[in-house]
């Protein structure tokens, strides 16, 4: 974070003087440069001459306002994130200017630590957005991506592998949950390997019974069977010289793995009613959310079918446990969906962020894309709130069994409070009093946090805690 906020440069804009020097020196042991300007019109001259991370600047000033010095810049395509100074009276205006695109706002007067926290988040924010645009060109040298966005380890030793294995024709195993993203990483094996200039083709050997399944991947004579009125190519045959990705061999009836294993050993396949072998040259990915050990065990799976197709193995981690690639995929997906629906991207405001960072997943990625969609869909502003988010992010399903109601009833309004304030001090347990860390963990603003923090902790008691 600090080597982020060392290389950043920002404007502060102020005709305060005095303000404008106490501003400097708050941030300037943690950010790189700092400018400074008490008209709007020399900030628009500043703004011209340099590029500037972020711009914050009062509403009120001599000539121009801010809002109006704010919309002028955007106008002659400045790319700054702004933050809006407002006192109270003001706050219509600095709502506004979020409307407008501002970053944030700071409600006059305000103290010191309140800026840095979000000068750093928004700072951050921006070092986010700006790894959502490289890392679809540079996730990994010498390693076409294919859409693989993250910068977790899991994500890195994940492209690595890849790295190993697409060169060679060795069989891969691909293995994880569902939704984590298995045929993307077969394409992007097929991308980086020798066979790129050939086919990638895929079945999901679960969603066709076992008849269709054998005629899809080796093929049909004419005749073979009623409604066979032509002889036609399977994958096999259609794939030959690249690769044929099975998702879902798990489900794969015992009877077809043993056609499939024959394949796999002799490279050869047979056409449903046909008499002759036909060559083929195909490299098998494959791709389960079982597990297939198991599977043996219990008779399901053939073990030598699972030696041929577990050459290589590569697995996939849940969305869970990569939770610093969450905003960097929601970011991804922002973009890709907006520009198929013809729309302007919107921001992905830092509490909206940060519930999407602490949902469970357990649809993983896919689950991930399917609420953006939705949320772009049906939310026509210019920044996305946690308001537009799906009932289960905000809040998590709710579990009746788990709730327990005296014949005496109860206060529910005291106990709701009681349960925030427990959760709360949980959170700066966790974040070590760090109180703007502890917010982003609830998925609650700072400013909210701080007062709703203070207020609970004189209700139950622990006075000692409020101050930190």
């Amino acid at each position: 974070m600090t080597d982020v906020m060392n290389a950043c440069r920002v404007l502060i804009v102020d005709d305060e003087r005095s303000l404008l020097l106490v501003m400097a020196q708050a941030l300037r042991e943690k950010v790189g440069e700092i400018r400074q300007a008490e008209t709007a019109e020399d900030a628009l001259e500043l703004i011209d001459k340099n590029e500037f991370d972020l711009v914050i600047t009062d509403l009120k000033l001599p000539g121009l306002s801010g809002l109006d010095m704010f919309q002028e810049a955007r106008n002659r395509g400045c790319q700054s994130d702004f933050v809006i100074m407002t006192a109270f009276a003001s706050a219509t205006s600095a709502i506004q200017a979020l409307k407008l695109g501002a970053a944030d706002y700071l409600m006059k007067p305000f103290d010191i630590e309140e800026l840095r926290i979000v000068v750093e988040r928004i700072l951050s924010n921006r070092a986010m957005r700006e790894d959502v645009k490289t890392l679809k060109h540079q996730l990994m040298e010498d390693v076409d991506s294919g859409g693989i966005v993250g910068k977790s380890p899991g994500i890195q030793n994940l492209l690595h592998m890849i790295q190993q294995a697409a060169p060679t024709d060795l069989a891969v195993l691909i293995t994880g949950e569902s939704g984590t993203g298995k045929e993307l990483v077969a394409k992007a094996i097929h991308k980086n390997s020798k066979r790129a200039e050939k086919r990638f083709l895929s079945v999901n050997c679960a969603a066709l019974p076992e008849s269709l399944l054998e005629a899809e991947l080796f093929g049909v004579v004419k005749g073979a069977y009623t409604g066979a009125v032509s002889s036609r190519k399977g994958l096999f045959e259609l794939a030959d010289g690249g690769t044929l990705f099975l998702d879902e061999i798990g489900e794969m009836p015992m009877s077809m793995q043993s056609k499939l294993l024959r394949v796999l050993q002799e490279f050869v396949i047979r056409r449903v009613g046909g008499e002759r072998d036909i060559r083929v040259d195909v490299r098998i990915v494959a791709a389960t959310n079982r597990d297939l050990e198991s599977l043996i065990q219990e008779k399901k799976f053939r073990q030598d079918l699972f030696f041929r197709i577990n050459v290589f193995q590569l697995q996939l981690p849940p969305l869970r446990e990569r939770r610093k690639d969450i905003a960097l995929l929601a970011e991804h997906f922002v973009d890709k969906i907006s520009k198929r629906l013809g729309k302007i991207p919107p921001r992905l405001s830092p509490e909206a962020l940060g519930r999407l960072e602490n949902y469970n997943w357990p649809g993983n990625i896919r689950e991930l894309e399917n609420v953006i969609e939705r949320i772009l869909a049906f939310s026509p502003g210019e920044i996305v709130m946690p308001e537009h988010l799906p009932e289960e992010i905000n809040h998590g399903p709710a579990r009746l069994s788990e709730v327990a109601l005296s014949d005496n009833g109860l206060d529910v309004e005291r106990e709701l409070r009681q349960i925030r304030y427990l959760y709360m001090l949980k959170a700066m347990e966790k974040c070590e009093g760090k109180m703007n860390e502890a917010a982003t963990l609830l998925g609650m603003t700072f400013r909210s946090f701080r007062y709703h923090f203070h207020k609970l902790c004189e209700e139950f008691g622990n006075k000692s805690t409020s101050g930190r």
